[in-house]
């Protein structure tokens, strides 16, 4: 991921995202939480799923999920149609 993109992911906690997986999946996600430690080189983002290409099990029921850095492709912030009356 890009820096921008990381940047995007912090900017968006509460929010959602269309992130692209290197998996294939391409998923609309509410970001919970950003870690980013350069340091210790761990990275996660913590989210719920909105909507995905892929099959989830019980997904009304489940709770949020994790994702390392390295397994996302492309973040794009979606943008929230009441911010953009507002402008």
């Amino acid at each position: 991921m890009t820096d921008s993109e990381i940047q995007c992911l912090k900017d968006s906690i509460g929010t959602v995202v269309e992130i692209e997986t290197t998996n294939g999946e391409v998923l609309v996600a509410r970001v919970l939480f950003v870690f980013h430690d350069g340091e210790c080189g761990e990275h996660e983002l913590f989210y719920e799923v909105v909507s995905s290409n892929k099959q989830y099990k019980n997904l009304d029921s489940a709770g949020g999920y994790a994702l390392d850095f390295e397994q996302i492709l492309s973040v794009k912030a979606i943008p929230n149609p009441e911010e953009e009356a507002k402008s």
